[in-house]
């Protein structure tokens, strides 16, 4: 018994910060029961700078409204990011001002609570945090700033990164990590462009087994086009907002994981009839 509790994993920790006795009862629950973590619940600013104090913190994400007694204009979001914790906002009060705040900050997520699905919602966007810890992406960009900045991005979502500053370098990584789920990758390139890259992996990766996003600053609309022709599961233009950019990475994501989950039911079908 004692060898077995040494041995369990540890939960991870989620801050819910969240005035509302209702929600906070609500989503504690939700949490813990759908999601198995531990949850530590505040009502204020000050109870949050007293639950979490410093980087060492030891919580995997905080769940903030952005209105609270002591906190009336984000302060509560603002000391979350302060003290390095990733966040996700829970709030019934927005408006195009409040999105390009929030966003400004680089939130996780933002949920509204003005409809029905908005506990699901939330509970959805603290599980994908959670998953993507799995998922290693490999971006490929021979520009170091722009390179940077997707990895910032993806990394800031909790996803394991691989970086390939030409095809060739991309190729290998690949076969250095064969974990790899997708890859971003740039048209314009030294070596070899986007789709040319794109066309290779596709010889060896299926689109079951590997997503591939391309993108590029260029202004030509048939770009997108070319890549989807050459095997590309998507494709974004930049500038993209950010909101579209996670957006996109979770749809692709989850493309994945219906994929795996329909193979996993396939080949359980032989059992089934066998049982039967």
């Amino acid at each position: 018994m004692r060898s077995s509790l040494a041995s369990a994993p540890e939960r991870l920790r989620v801050l819910l910060v969240e005035d509302s006795r209702m929600f906070t009862s609500a989503l504690k629950y939700r949490f813990e029961t759908d999601l198995g973590v531990d949850v530590v619940t505040c009502s204020s600013l000050a109870e949050m700078r007293e639950a979490a104090v410093g980087p060492d913190h030891g919580f995997f994400v905080a769940v903030t409204d952005l209105n609270l007694p002591d906190s009336p204009h984000c302060e509560a979001l603002d000391y979350a990011l302060e003290i390095d914790l990733p966040a996700i906002v829970f709030t019934g009060k927005f408006d195009f001002n409040t999105r390009k705040s929030i966003l400004n900050k680089n939130v996780l997520d933002y949920v509204i609570k003005d409809n029905d699905r908005a506990f699901d919602e939330i509970v959805i966007a603290v599980g994908r945090i959670i998953s993507n810890r799995e998922f290693r992406i490999l971006v490929v960009d021979d520009t170091k700033t722009q390179r940077s900045i997707l990895s910032s991005m993806l990394k800031a979502q909790k996803f394991e990164i691989v970086e390939a500053t030409s095809g060739e370098e991309a190729l290998e990584a690949m076969k250095a990590n064969p974990d790899i789920k997708l890859v971003l990758t740039d048209y314009h390139m030294g070596d070899m462009d986007g789709y040319q890259l794109t066309r290779k992996l596709r010889r060896h990766y299926p689109d079951d087994v590997l997503r591939i996003i391309g993108i590029s600053n260029s202004n030509d609309p048939a770009l997108s086009a070319s890549f989807l022709k050459a095997g590309a599961s998507d494709f974004l233009y930049r500038p993209f907002v950010q909101e579209e950019f996670q957006c996109r990475i979770a749809q692709n994501i989850g493309i994945l994981l219906k994929m795996e989950a329909l193979k996993k039911a396939a080949s359980m079908l032989p059992l089934v009839a066998a049982s039967a």
